[in-house]
Protein backbone atom coordinates (compact mmCIF):
# COMPACT_ATOMS: atom_id res chain seq x y z
CA UNK A 1 0.00 0.00 0.00
CA UNK A 2 1.67 3.41 -0.77
CA UNK A 3 2.12 6.04 1.46
CA UNK A 4 0.54 8.94 1.11
CA UNK A 5 0.32 12.83 1.99
CA UNK A 6 -2.10 13.05 5.50
CA UNK A 7 -5.13 15.57 3.97
CA UNK A 8 -5.04 18.94 6.00
CA UNK A 9 -8.65 20.22 7.05
CA UNK A 10 -10.45 23.48 4.79
CA UNK A 11 -9.12 26.59 5.14
CA UNK A 12 -12.67 28.06 6.90
CA UNK A 13 -12.26 25.78 9.61
CA UNK A 14 -8.81 26.51 10.61
CA UNK A 15 -9.98 30.00 10.52
CA UNK A 16 -12.66 29.14 12.64
CA UNK A 17 -10.17 27.84 15.29
CA UNK A 18 -7.85 30.44 15.25
CA UNK A 19 -10.04 33.12 15.95
CA UNK A 20 -12.05 31.25 18.79
CA UNK A 21 -8.33 30.97 20.26
CA UNK A 22 -7.08 34.27 19.88
CA UNK A 23 -10.17 36.07 21.22
CA UNK A 24 -11.70 34.21 24.02
CA UNK A 25 -14.13 35.82 25.48
CA UNK A 26 -13.32 38.95 23.82
CA UNK A 27 -16.10 41.07 22.15
CA UNK A 28 -17.70 39.42 19.15
CA UNK A 29 -16.70 42.28 16.93
CA UNK A 30 -13.56 43.67 16.74
CA UNK A 31 -12.89 47.71 15.57
CA UNK A 32 -10.86 47.48 12.30
CA UNK A 33 -7.37 49.19 12.73
CA UNK A 34 -7.56 50.72 9.43
CA UNK A 35 -10.97 51.73 7.02
CA UNK A 36 -11.96 49.10 4.17
CA UNK A 37 -10.10 49.45 0.90
CA UNK A 38 -11.84 52.14 -1.76
CA UNK A 39 -12.92 51.28 -4.62
CA UNK A 40 -9.87 51.40 -6.87
CA UNK A 41 -7.64 49.70 -4.61
CA UNK A 42 -10.19 46.64 -4.51
CA UNK A 43 -10.37 46.69 -8.21
CA UNK A 44 -6.50 46.36 -8.44
CA UNK A 45 -6.67 43.26 -6.00
CA UNK A 46 -9.78 41.77 -7.88
CA UNK A 47 -7.76 41.81 -10.92
CA UNK A 48 -4.74 40.92 -9.37
CA UNK A 49 -6.39 38.01 -7.84
CA UNK A 50 -8.17 37.47 -11.23
CA UNK A 51 -5.15 36.97 -13.15
CA UNK A 52 -3.25 34.91 -10.60
CA UNK A 53 -6.40 32.13 -10.75
CA UNK A 54 -6.56 32.41 -14.54
CA UNK A 55 -2.95 31.95 -15.08
CA UNK A 56 -3.29 28.16 -12.56
CA UNK A 57 -6.18 27.29 -14.73
CA UNK A 58 -5.07 27.42 -17.76
CA UNK A 59 -2.85 24.00 -16.15
CA UNK A 60 -5.81 22.79 -14.32
CA UNK A 61 -7.41 22.42 -17.99
CA UNK A 62 -4.54 20.48 -19.40
CA UNK A 63 -5.45 17.83 -16.40
CA UNK A 64 -9.12 17.87 -16.14
CA UNK A 65 -12.13 20.63 -17.27
CA UNK A 66 -14.69 19.57 -14.99
CA UNK A 67 -15.61 20.33 -11.01
CA UNK A 68 -12.48 20.48 -8.85
CA UNK A 69 -12.95 20.16 -5.11
CA UNK A 70 -12.03 23.52 -3.91
CA UNK A 71 -10.05 23.21 -0.23
CA UNK A 72 -9.10 26.98 -0.22
CA UNK A 73 -10.65 29.30 -2.41
CA UNK A 74 -7.92 31.68 -2.51
CA UNK A 75 -9.45 34.79 -2.50
CA UNK A 76 -8.27 35.78 0.94
CA UNK A 77 -5.12 38.50 0.69
CA UNK A 78 -2.63 37.99 2.77
CA UNK A 79 0.72 40.02 3.99
CA UNK A 80 4.29 39.74 2.36
CA UNK A 81 7.07 41.71 1.86
CA UNK A 82 7.14 44.88 3.74
CA UNK A 83 4.22 46.12 1.95
CA UNK A 84 2.25 43.96 -0.13
CA UNK A 85 -0.22 41.20 -0.86
CA UNK A 86 -0.48 37.65 -1.92
CA UNK A 87 -3.15 35.48 -2.69
CA UNK A 88 -2.91 31.47 -2.53
CA UNK A 89 -5.10 28.05 -3.34
CA UNK A 90 -5.99 24.58 -2.72
CA UNK A 91 -7.92 22.21 -5.83
CA UNK A 92 -8.31 18.59 -5.57
CA UNK A 93 -9.70 16.16 -8.10
CA UNK A 94 -13.24 14.72 -7.50
CA UNK A 95 -13.15 11.17 -5.67
CA UNK A 96 -13.85 9.53 -8.18
CA UNK A 97 -11.25 10.97 -10.99
CA UNK A 98 -9.12 8.31 -12.49
CA UNK A 99 -5.82 8.31 -14.82
CA UNK A 100 -6.40 4.55 -15.69
CA UNK A 101 -2.97 4.00 -14.49
CA UNK A 102 -1.76 6.90 -16.40
CA UNK A 103 -1.22 8.98 -13.79
CA UNK A 104 2.78 9.48 -14.17
CA UNK A 105 2.70 9.42 -18.42
CA UNK A 106 0.20 12.08 -17.56
CA UNK A 107 2.31 14.10 -15.25
CA UNK A 108 5.31 13.88 -18.01
CA UNK A 109 2.75 15.14 -20.59
CA UNK A 110 1.88 17.97 -18.26
CA UNK A 111 4.91 18.38 -17.49
CA UNK A 112 5.91 19.21 -21.07
CA UNK A 113 3.50 20.83 -21.98
CA UNK A 114 4.27 23.59 -19.36
CA UNK A 115 7.44 23.82 -20.51
CA UNK A 116 6.32 25.02 -23.37
CA UNK A 117 4.17 27.65 -22.19
CA UNK A 118 6.14 29.69 -20.93
CA UNK A 119 6.28 27.95 -17.23
CA UNK A 120 9.61 28.05 -15.19
CA UNK A 121 9.48 24.30 -14.67
CA UNK A 122 12.22 22.23 -12.37
CA UNK A 123 12.11 18.08 -13.08
CA UNK A 124 9.18 16.14 -11.74
CA UNK A 125 10.38 15.07 -8.55
CA UNK A 126 9.18 12.46 -5.60
CA UNK A 127 9.74 13.41 -1.86
CA UNK A 128 11.34 10.02 -0.62
CA UNK A 129 11.66 6.57 -1.27
CA UNK A 130 8.45 4.72 -0.15
CA UNK A 131 6.47 7.29 -0.70
CA UNK A 132 4.91 7.34 -4.27
CA UNK A 133 3.87 11.01 -4.87
CA UNK A 134 4.89 12.79 -8.06
CA UNK A 135 5.66 16.62 -8.14
CA UNK A 136 5.79 19.12 -10.66
CA UNK A 137 7.08 22.89 -9.09
CA UNK A 138 6.70 25.57 -11.51
CA UNK A 139 6.18 29.32 -11.64
CA UNK A 140 5.34 32.02 -14.16
CA UNK A 141 5.87 35.17 -12.88
CA UNK A 142 4.25 37.36 -15.83
CA UNK A 143 0.97 35.28 -14.72
CA UNK A 144 1.32 36.76 -11.21
CA UNK A 145 2.66 33.24 -10.05
CA UNK A 146 5.14 32.56 -7.96
CA UNK A 147 4.71 28.48 -7.41
CA UNK A 148 2.86 25.98 -8.45
CA UNK A 149 2.63 22.51 -6.95
CA UNK A 150 1.08 19.49 -8.56
CA UNK A 151 1.28 16.95 -6.40
CA UNK A 152 0.04 13.05 -7.60
CA UNK A 153 -0.49 10.21 -5.58
CA UNK A 154 -0.91 7.54 -8.35
CA UNK A 155 -3.66 5.28 -8.14
CA UNK A 156 -3.03 1.58 -8.49
CA UNK A 157 -6.21 -0.90 -9.60
CA UNK A 158 -3.93 -3.98 -8.30
CA UNK A 159 -3.59 -2.27 -4.94
CA UNK A 160 -7.37 -0.96 -4.56
CA UNK A 161 -5.96 2.48 -4.50
CA UNK A 162 -7.16 5.80 -6.61
CA UNK A 163 -5.21 8.80 -8.24
CA UNK A 164 -4.85 11.15 -5.32
CA UNK A 165 -3.82 14.81 -6.95
CA UNK A 166 -3.91 18.63 -5.27
CA UNK A 167 -2.88 21.50 -6.80
CA UNK A 168 -1.70 24.38 -4.63
CA UNK A 169 -0.61 27.60 -5.97
CA UNK A 170 0.79 30.93 -4.06
CA UNK A 171 0.84 34.58 -6.15
CA UNK A 172 3.38 36.47 -6.57
CA UNK A 173 3.54 39.33 -3.93
CA UNK A 174 1.80 42.64 -5.35
CA UNK A 175 1.94 46.25 -3.65
CA UNK A 176 -0.38 47.22 -1.20
CA UNK A 177 -1.99 46.13 2.32
CA UNK A 178 -3.36 43.45 2.42
CA UNK A 179 -5.47 44.07 5.42
CA UNK A 180 -8.14 47.25 4.19
CA UNK A 181 -8.51 44.66 0.91
CA UNK A 182 -9.62 41.76 3.78
CA UNK A 183 -11.54 43.91 5.43
CA UNK A 184 -13.67 44.93 2.03
CA UNK A 185 -14.30 41.83 1.15
CA UNK A 186 -15.81 39.89 4.64
CA UNK A 187 -16.11 42.97 6.39
CA UNK A 188 -15.79 43.47 9.95
CA UNK A 189 -13.85 41.21 11.48
CA UNK A 190 -15.43 38.96 14.00
CA UNK A 191 -14.30 36.68 16.63
CA UNK A 192 -16.19 33.66 15.28
CA UNK A 193 -16.05 34.27 11.83
CA UNK A 194 -19.00 33.96 9.65
CA UNK A 195 -19.05 31.56 6.32
CA UNK A 196 -17.53 33.50 3.29
CA UNK A 197 -20.46 31.37 1.49
CA UNK A 198 -17.96 30.25 -1.30
CA UNK A 199 -18.18 27.53 -4.28
CA UNK A 200 -17.15 23.66 -2.85
CA UNK A 201 -16.74 23.30 -6.37
CA UNK A 202 -15.29 25.04 -9.05
CA UNK A 203 -14.45 24.49 -12.61
CA UNK A 204 -11.48 26.39 -14.14
CA UNK A 205 -13.45 28.44 -16.58
CA UNK A 206 -15.81 29.46 -13.75
CA UNK A 207 -15.27 33.30 -12.90
CA UNK A 208 -13.45 33.80 -9.75
CA UNK A 209 -15.71 35.23 -7.32
CA UNK A 210 -14.01 38.61 -5.65
CA UNK A 211 -17.19 40.91 -4.67
CA UNK A 212 -16.85 43.40 -1.33
CA UNK A 213 -18.89 41.61 1.57
CA UNK A 214 -21.80 43.84 1.36
CA UNK A 215 -22.59 43.48 -2.45
CA UNK A 216 -22.18 39.32 -2.79
CA UNK A 217 -24.88 36.91 -4.21
CA UNK A 218 -25.57 33.83 -2.39
CA UNK A 219 -23.31 30.78 -4.10
CA UNK A 220 -25.36 27.67 -4.62
CA UNK A 221 -23.59 24.87 -3.34
CA UNK A 222 -23.89 20.98 -4.52
CA UNK A 223 -26.58 20.30 -1.20
CA UNK A 224 -29.26 22.95 -2.25
CA UNK A 225 -30.58 21.34 -4.94
CA UNK A 226 -30.73 17.66 -3.18
CA UNK A 227 -32.78 18.55 -0.77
Amino acid sequence: MPHRKPRGEPAFAGLLLTAVLLIGCQSSTVSPVKPPADDATFAEAKAVNAEFKRTVAEVQEQIYDGDWRVWDYGDVPQSCGETGYKFSLIRKLPLEFSFHERGPERMKELHAWMRENGWNVEPIKTYSPGIDNLVIVSSKQQGRVARLDIDLVPGRAADGTIDVMEVRATSTCAPGDAYPILERLRGPFQAIPVDPDLPTLERPRDTPLFEPFDQKTRHPKPADSEG
